[in-house]
């Protein structure tokens, strides 16, 4: 039985040590930043995302396109994240300034938006929303790497990412309510202005969170470190990144569709609100009882499970009272993925790959996505809510590439649980 133990511990990692923590202590000099602004970044990164995803379509409707173009134009800027994302992400960890990447980004957005105001026609904006989803893509995950490198050096008591990230979901709610409110005023009108508002509070909010650099941060590609079974990064990434994706319908066209179908923009608001408002329960009261590699595996399958039956669901169409109590199931299908496939990157990539792995997972769901994007683009007109059943089947694949990984890390030998903190 010994014997078996070790063979399974060298075949998956040792995952009960503290060593992909330990390494994170060395990658990042974000030890200073104060917890508040860091809730803060999140609130205004996500507040820009909360006006963006649901009613950007709507503003791209408003400027004569149609769904095929609204497509492209959503679809774009992802393929473009594809290549960002690990570029920027490896040129933070090697020169061992994340949190000065992050500001450069933020502020690149910020005039990128400002252009958007001034842009008509279909080629213009296309230009314009490919120029900021290069400085855009990366902001997430080098928001992620910057407080995961924090929390390393924080006692467990005080705080866990879950309590942290909450305020970004906070601020994508607070988003949704409030742009849904000035559509009932201000019509389509009021979209941009609002993603400038919230591309400069990010800015700001990101150069607060600015940390001293020290000496001799800059890494070689000698010093990273080898990332612990990279078959399992890989299946990791790419079966989240599938169920992320699987939410492309929805992100594209679940506005479009409910306004069709005769909701407010206050309604409209209010479902989306209702979806984040149950991913602010999740990382309060899930975040930190996520306790092991196998434990994040075992949420991730749970994640996928339940996107597959919400989108088969919405394909169905259904009334208010189903649309409710499926909106709640988003902190499952979007929050759980999110918090256990950035847990259990930290664990597989080297200390100082930290923002690379983070990168490489955005990258992913971003190619992925776009790729559905396109294709929910084409469909949409002829197929209606019925572009949900291929979301279900994407979610179903990325189930059968995270439930091996799952099944195998739970029959590893119980090891030291770890929590993200």
């Amino acid at each position: 039985m010994r014997l078996r133990s070790r063979a399974k511990t060298r075949r998956f990692g040792r995952w009960g040590s503290n060593s992909a923590v330990q390494q994170m202590q060395g990658a990042s000099p974000t030890a200073g930043i104060p917890t508040g602004r860091l809730a803060l970044l999140y609130a205004f990164l996500f507040f820009e995302l909360g006006v963006n995803l649901p009613f950007f379509p709507l503003w791209l409707q408003a400027q004569s396109l149609d769904a095929d173009a609204i497509g492209i134009v959503l679809a774009a800027p992802l393929l473009i994240r594809i290549i960002a994302n690990p570029t920027v992400g490896a040129l933070a960890d090697r020169s061992g300034r994340i949190s000065a990447t992050l500001m450069v980004c933020a502020a690149l957005v910020a005039a990128g938006t400002g252009l958007l105001t001034v842009a008509r026609g279909f080629w213009p904006i296309l230009a314009v929303v490919i120029a900021i989803a290069l400085a855009q893509g990366p902001l997430i995950a080098l928001a992620d790497a910057m407080t995961l490198g924090r929390l390393a050096k924080t006692p467990r008591s005080e705080l866990t990412y879950g309590r942290i990230r909450l305020w970004g979901s906070l601020g994508f709610a607070a988003a949704n309510l409030a742009a849904g409110w000035s559509l009932e005023w201000f019509s389509t009108s009021s979209i941009v202005p609002l993603l400038l508002l919230s591309s400069i509070l990010t800015a700001v909010a990101a150069a607060s969170c600015m940390a001293p650099e020290p000496n001799g941060s800059r890494v070689s590609e000698e010093s990273e470190g080898p990332t612990a079974r990279p078959l399992l990064l890989v299946g990791t990434i790419a079966g989240a990144a599938l169920v992320q994706a699987s939410h492309a319908a929805f992100y594209g066209f679940g506005t479009l569709h409910w306004q069709a179908s005769g909701a407010s923009g206050a309604a409209m608001g209010g479902l989306w609100a209702l979806g984040v408002l149950s991913e602010v329960v999740l990382f309060s009261f899930l975040g930190y009882r996520v306790k092991g590699a196998s434990s994040a595996a075992g949420l991730l399958v749970v994640a996928s499970v339940t996107a597959t039956l919400r989108w088969g669901a919405m394909s169905q169409d259904p009334g208010l009272s189903t649309l409710m109590f499926l909106q709640l199931t988003h902190g499952v299908t979007f929050g759980a993925t999110h918090l256990a496939s950035i847990f259990l990157l930290a664990r597989l990539a080297s200390g100082r790959m930290q923002a690379r792995a983070q990168a490489w997972l955005a990258g992913g769901w971003a190619g992925a996505m776009a790729v559905l994007t396109t294709l929910c683009g084409r469909l949409y007109e002829t197929w209606g809510e019925q572009i949900y059943l291929v979301m279900a089947v994407v979610a179903a694949v990325g189930l059968s590439l995270l439930l091996p990984i799952a099944l195998g890390l739970r029959r590893v030998t119980a090891q030291e649980p770890l929590s993200l903190t």
